[in-house]
């Protein structure tokens, strides 16, 4: 840590060389197969893993989650199973639905570019479980859990896509949101899903390892977003909350119009436990959205994590139009406070 010198008359606080005080790159870019399926590193940084994660409302009005990571080298050695949470049968919040332990898991599997323009993951032939298969195409995507759900999806355009640089720690997230439709538990069901390859350096795993929002204490809140309005309208994008110079706002529209900004803040509610977030404020350059939890949105039996998961709905604040289809699966992290905090001073 560096101080300016005292002839300046000012105590200024600066990072140490290489680390950039959370600031991150945020662009919209143009999604294609052939990047999906490289193994080539990125800022010096292999991928990862893909992440499938989202919310889907039914038919009956039952709210479920579905989760998948596959990490791109194999075999899996963490998270190696598919994730569905739901409120069937009158749950008062998110509750796990047995599916995933039947489900064939991602510890070996298959990928393949499918013609020119789509990828292809999916479980092996000699897979114990019930099989997978996830595709991913510029212009949508389909997901399958055999006995569980089968999704077609629609992508919402552009990707999105943002970079926290840092010497020890260090992430990029690559972003592309699908409207799906189709069946869960033989219901109908719509809901929105994030298609996501993140990268970090060797070793790296989000949550675990060499991750800078959690190890620099960075995050506040993160939320990946989509709204579908009965008029037609969209927002789509990611909202990040956070600590020291890191925080943006990305979002796109029903055209593709694309907004960025830096110029974010915000502060988070929470229970008298102070645990579970009861709401939260986020204003973009100056525009503010509010988050409404959904009363069931609630996700108990992922454990007493650090960053505990609710799903609910952003909308700005004094918006009137009516929701069609929506998901805002995201997180904050309590430890890192509900008011952002700077320990630079420049």
């Amino acid at each position: 840590m560096v101080t300016s010198s005292a002839s300046t008359g000012k105590n200024k606080v600066f990072p140490p060389r290489g680390n950039f005080g959370g600031h991150a790159l945020v662009s919209p870019f143009e999604p294609d197969a052939a990047s999906m399926d490289s193994d080539e590193p990125l800022f010096g940084m292999p991928p990862e893993a893909l992440y499938l994660w989202g919310t889907l409302r039914d038919e009956e009005g039952d709210l479920h989650t579905i989760m998948r990571r596959i990490p791109h080298s194999q075999p899996a050695t963490t998270r190696r199973s598919l994730v569905v949470q739901t409120t069937m049968g009158g749950a008062s919040d998110l509750k796990m639905h047995p599916c995933g332990r039947s489900a064939a898991k991602h510890t070996n599997f298959v990928r393949e570019l499918v013609g020119d323009n789509a990828i292809e993951w999916r479980s092996t032939p000699d897979a114990e479980g019930a099989p997978f298969r996830v595709q991913w195409r510029p212009d949508g995507c389909t997901w399958i859990e055999e006995g569980t759900f089968e999704l077609e999806g629609k992508m919402i355009r552009p990707g999105m896509q943002w970079y926290v640089p840092g010497p020890d720690a260090s992430l990029a997230y690559i972003a592309t949101i699908y409207e799906l439709e189709g069946t869960i538990f033989g219901r109908k069901c719509r809901g929105l899903i994030g298609f996501d390859q993140i990268y970090m350096y060797e070793g790296g795993e989000v949550y675990k390892t060499k991750d800078p929002l959690i190890e620099e204490g960075l995050e506040m809140l993160w939320y990946t977003w989509a709204t579908r309005y009965k008029d037609g309208s969209v927002d789509a994008g990611h909202f990040m909350l956070g600590n020291d110079k890191f925080g943006f706002a990305i979002l796109t529209d029903e055209n593709e119009n694309v907004r960025i900004t830096y110029d974010t803040n915000g502060e988070i509610t929470y229970d008298e436990d102070g645990y579970w977030q009861t709401g939260a404020r986020f204003s973009m350059a100056g525009e503010e959205f509010e988050f409404l939890p959904d009363p069931r949105g609630r996700m108990p039996d992922l454990g007493n994590i650090p960053n505990p998961q609710v799903d609910g709905r952003w909308r700005r604040v004094g918006d009137t139009r009516e929701p069609d289809v929506w998901f805002a699966w995201g997180e904050a992290v309590p430890s890192h406070g509900g008011k952002q905090q700077d320990k630079y001073s420049y």
